[in-house]
């Protein structure tokens, strides 16, 4: 959450707006106050989006389609205006992280904990179901885990059972990963389909693995149709059946939401949604209603539930722990690759997923109860709800600070990450110095305007820029490194436009970028690029993050936190030049400069984990 930008209305309709709780490159996100008093979140959209003829339609469609849903496990649709100069929507505001963060930060959850997941999500389809709709993206970034259980989001590729599909010749709607063999195979789609997601969301929820691995996008999909799901990791019998059942090919054989519903059974006669350990709140965690004591979520009678008293194994060791590739990630064979270094190179076929050790949890009490607190307490980074894939920002809005959560002993505390190697904040009033806060490579700045109140530096486009006196980071192959920055295009130029960037004999080493060929943010190597999906804006404020893995030896795009490309780094180079902010080089001269502002650059020596890369936005 952060303050108001100059550019930020104050109002829209009724609603007065107080903050700032995210931006995509479809729409910004407030949190908002209604005539009466109610906090809202308040989403509108990119005045660009306009120009698309189809864009109002969808929009209205999406609106129509949350608002026949109404239930205690999805969020309702408060206000709209789709035909308002700048549509807007307002829906209901949700304190919590969603279920995708909360595992990456928290770990697995323990069997009784992902029952009563199961418990709210099932419901949560059977009120969506009612409304003659199908989700069709059902997955952890759209689970929102409220103070009062987990809320369904997003319906903007919600489709009717009885309508034609409003979706592109050649254009799967959903994500990969969560998606069933239907969707990818373009067969109908019916409510069984979000069943086989729900079945995938819990077996993510319980192992913190994707059950059919994760890798490129094609093998992904490819798995999904052809492989059997991996969830040997669920620790509990009755849980795994479910789970597996949920994952059956064939969409008569999986149980309707209702039969999930009876097989979970009344959890010791407790709401499933109940909230447990209240000692263990903070203040900034409490539910607003002081009607809202929170109960103890008691496991039924029989195998769905009996507590063994045995640590949950958490490791996974044949599935790489990164949530799944985006389906628009750019890692296709291009043609042959012209001059200019920032082409993309050929990517070979997808490799198999290679092992990767899982994050292990203590075994204990004390892990169990930090976890389900944090999946059924609301604690965590305050969310707004998201409606829209592709037109709205559906996750939840990082603060500035982590989010508070039980204060662990010191025996079992677990260290802070190392910090960057180079923060450059780039919050300077004059002069022609950039401090480095961090690691002391402070930067030569030449043609750059300062903001104030935090606009970053200024580029023109054409020979700003700000140079270090040499290298910050390794770059050659085996190296891992992450370098992230705050970035505000003033105009969408023709050319390649680099925010940050390494030099080396011929060319930089990588390049934080937009991309003029793909029309894209980029991560990228001399000759290859990871191409997000979200289409940059003028005057809107992007986080880009690029991780250099070198263990896997490969790279990823982040833009606002959420991971948009992944491809293999077959280019890896070292990079012994100055660290550039602003630019890059090319056949050893100035190339690439960025037309606009940034802020906050950072540079790390090591790969970022997801859940670090959320905290920097």
């Amino acid at each position: 959450m952060s303050a108001l930008e100059p550019d930020d209305p104050r109002s829209v309709g009724d609603y007065r707006l107080l903050s700032r709780l995210g931006v995509g490159g479809m729409g910004r996100v407030f949190l908002g106050r209604s005539p009466g008093g109610r906090l809202v979140a308040v989403k509108v959209v990119h005045a660009e989006l306009l120009r698309r003829p189809e864009f109002r339609d969808r929009f209205r469609r999406e609106v129509q389609a949350a608002r026949m849903v109404s239930g205690a496990f999805t969020a309702p649709v408060v206000d709209a205006d789709p035909d308002a100069p700048l549509p807007w929507l307002v829906t209901s505001y949700i304190a919590g992280p969603s279920l995708e963060r909360a595992v990456a930060e928290q770990g697995p959850f323990d069997p009784r904990a992902v029952l009563a997941l199961a418990a709210g999500l099932a419901e949560a389809l059977v009120s969506i179901h009612a409304a003659h709709l199908v989700h069709r993206d059902l997955k952890p970034s759209n689970v929102l885990l409220a103070e009062d259980g987990p809320r369904v989001i997003d319906f903007g590729i919600v489709r009717s059972v009885d309508a034609d599909s409003t979706t592109g010749t050649g254009h799967m709607a959903g994500s990969p990963g969560f998606m069933s063999p239907e969707q990818v195979n373009g067969d109908e789609v019916t409510w069984a389909s979000d069943v086989f997601c729900l079945g995938a969301v819990l077996a993510f929820a319980a192992t913190g693995a994707n059950p059919f691995g994760g890798g490129p996008t094609p093998a992904l999909l490819y798995r999904v149709v052809h492989n059997a799901p991996d969830v040997d990791a669920v620790t509990d019998p009755a849980l795994r059946a479910l789970i597996a059942d949920c994952l059956a090919k064939d969409p008569a054989r999986r149980p309707t939401p209702r039969e999930i519903l009876a097989r979970i059974g009344p959890l010791g006669g407790e709401s499933a949604t109940a909230l447990p350990h209240a000692h263990q709140w903070t203040p900034a965690a409490r539910p607003t209603r002081a009607d809202a004591i929170p109960t103890m979520v008691v496991p039924p009678p029989g195998p769905y539930g009996q507590p063994d008293g045995t640590a949950h194994p958490h490791t996974r060791g044949d599935t790489p722990p990164p949530p799944p590739a985006h389906p628009h990630t750019r890692g296709d064979t291009p043609p042959p690759p012209p001059a200019h270094p920032h082409t993309r190179g050929d990517t070979p076929p997808p490799p198999p997923p290679a092992p990767a050790g899982a994050r292990t949890t203590a075994a204990g009490g004390g892990g169990r109860r930090s976890r389900r607190a944090f999946l059924l307490s609301g604690a965590g980074a305050v969310a707004a709800l998201g409606v829209g894939t592709g037109f709205w920002l559906n996750r939840p809005a990082a603060s500035d600070a982590p989010a508070p959560t039980p204060t662990p002993s010191p025996s079992t505390a677990t260290p802070l990450p190392p910090g960057p190697v180079g923060l450059w904040p780039l919050d300077e009033a004059g002069g022609e110095i950039a401090r480095d806060t961090a690691g002391g490579h402070d930067g030569t700045a030449t043609g750059v305007s300062w903001q104030a109140d935090g606009g970053g530096a200024a580029f023109d486009g054409t020979g700003s820029q700000i140079v270090t006196d040499g290298p910050v980071l390794k770059t050659g192959g085996g190296r891992s490194f992450t370098v992230a920055a705050w970035v505000r295009l003033s105009a969408v130029p023709g050319t390649f436009a680099t925010a940050v960037s390494q030099d080396s004999d011929t060319a930089s080493g990588f390049y934080l970028q937009y991309s003029s060929e793909d029309g894209g943010w980029a991560f990228s190597r001399p000759g290859l690029r990871a191409v997000g999906s979200t289409a940059p804006a003028t005057g809107v404020w992007a986080h880009l993050t690029g991780v250099c893995d070198g263990r896997t030896r490969t790279l990823r795009l982040y833009v606002n936190g959420v991971r948009e490309a992944e491809i293999d780094d077959t280019g890896a180079a070292p990079a012994t030049g100055a660290f550039m902010i602003g630019r890059a080089s090319y056949d050893g001269t100035a190339a690439d400069f960025f037309p606009g502002a940034v802020r906050d650059v950072r540079a790390f020596d090591r790969a970022l984990p997801p859940a670090e890369v959320g905290r920097l936005v």
